[in-house]
């Protein structure tokens, strides 16, 4: 499982080694935020109007976000966090046949209200989405996607979070990148005709505050990642791998070999979220690993160009909050020899599988403390 491949919210890339934690919001001097009661009619109805639409992708970021914003006053393990399909609205107009018995485009949402730091309330529209720049309908599907919900809700900013790969070793397992641009890069074919491909998009008119509440929530609140990831659960991890046929390529690496300073457990206590003001993330319409440090990059993502694309035409500013769910992987072996790609993504994937709810819990406590920021 990745970032790539976890689409399905009957998909679940969760592992067990720790609970999500309730959240005392007190802690940061704040209120949970509360569901906005909806007069849900049929998946063909219009949206909600909101403040800011809140969009995520793959079921691990889902069930994170339900978390925070939505069941924050009970810790759970990461399987229960997963949201129940009915406790959730469907939408789907104007949306085409997924072709799968699994999504039904566009994807599924919730209204909460927040408290802003000047004593507003601000609407939230939460959007679990079901369309992917990789899958069907592909880029297209996804940008129509956009122009439905921004059509229908009307907000001021649009935000993406969710999943990522790291782009330097500087960034551990569970940070958090922030930014407000994206090149788009990409390679299947369904997708390369279009103007987007080798553009780059920045919003110049509105950027998170990253300055005041972020800071006292990434002390606070954010999970630390060494909790779990520790150096008995990666061997543990690494051991069940090389158990599964389809990670035969792991077969001779030892821990050693595997472990850097991005996931090494010592570097794991103090999660980070990181204001890449202007330097964009990389999306791409396949699963893409850094091949070592790339500073040009806030993160390596699946999404968020198409996103940017689609709200610029549409004059709605944007933000991206992407959290380190799979962190730069080494090239050599201790000994120095190149290790081959189907390892290095079979390792990546092993990373998101395992702890992808936990770096994504970080990913929507940042997302919710800038909103509050407002």
């Amino acid at each position: 499982m990745s970032r790539f491949n976890d689409i399905s919210m009957r998909t679940l890339a969760l592992t067990e080694p720790s609970q999500l934690p309730a959240i005392d919001w007190n802690l940061v001097n704040q209120q949970a935020p509360t569901l906005v009661d909806i007069d849900y009619t049929q998946p063909d109805a219009p949206l909600p109007e909101a403040d800011c639409i809140v969009m995520t992708w793959t079921s691990a970021e889902w069930a994170a976000m339900d978390h925070v914003f939505v069941r924050s006053g009970k810790a759970e393990s990461p399987s229960s966090a997963m949201p129940a399909v009915s406790s959730w609205y469907l939408y789907s107009r104007g949306a085409p046949s997924s072709g799968s018995t699994v999504n039904r485009l566009w994807g599924y949402y919730q209204l909460v209200s927040i408290k802003d730091m000047g004593g507003a309330s601000r609407k939230i529209l939460l959007f679990k989405s079901d369309a992917h720049l990789a899958h069907p309908p592909y880029l297209s599907g996804l940008a129509e996607a956009c122009r439905d919900l921004v059509d229908d809700v009307k907000p001021s900013r649009i935000y993406s979070i969710g999943t990522a790969g790291g782009a330097t070793d500087s960034q551990n397992l569970g940070d958090v990148a922030i930014t407000n641009a994206a090149t788009c890069k990409l390679s299947l074919p369904e997708n390369t005709g279009s103007s987007d491909n080798d553009q780059t998009f920045t919003c110049t008119t509105f950027f998170p505050n990253t300055a005041d509440l972020l800071p006292i929530v990434q002390e606070k609140l954010f999970y630390k990642l060494s909790q779990v990831a520790t150096s008995t659960e990666w061997q543990r991890i690494l051991t069940q791998a090389k158990n599964d046929p389809k990670n035969k390529s792991l077969a001779h690496y030892s821990l050693a070999d595997l472990i850097n300073a991005p996931i090494d457990p010592v570097n794991l206590g103090a999660p980070k979220a990181v204001s890449f003001k202007d330097t964009p993330l990389l999306t791409t319409d396949t699963y893409f690993i850094a091949t070592g440090n790339s500073p040009q990059y806030a993160a390596l993502e699946m999404d968020d160009a198409v996103i940017a694309a689609a709200s610029a035409q549409l004059g709605v500013p944007y933000a991206f909050i992407r959290n380190i769910s799979d962190a730069v992987i080494v090239n050599t072996d201790k000994a120095g020899n190149p290790i081959p790609s189907a390892a290095r993504s079979a390792w990546s994937s092993e990373q998101y599988d395992h702890f992808g709810i936990y770096s994504s819990f970080n990913g929507a406590l940042a997302a919710w403390a800038t909103l509050v920021d407002w």
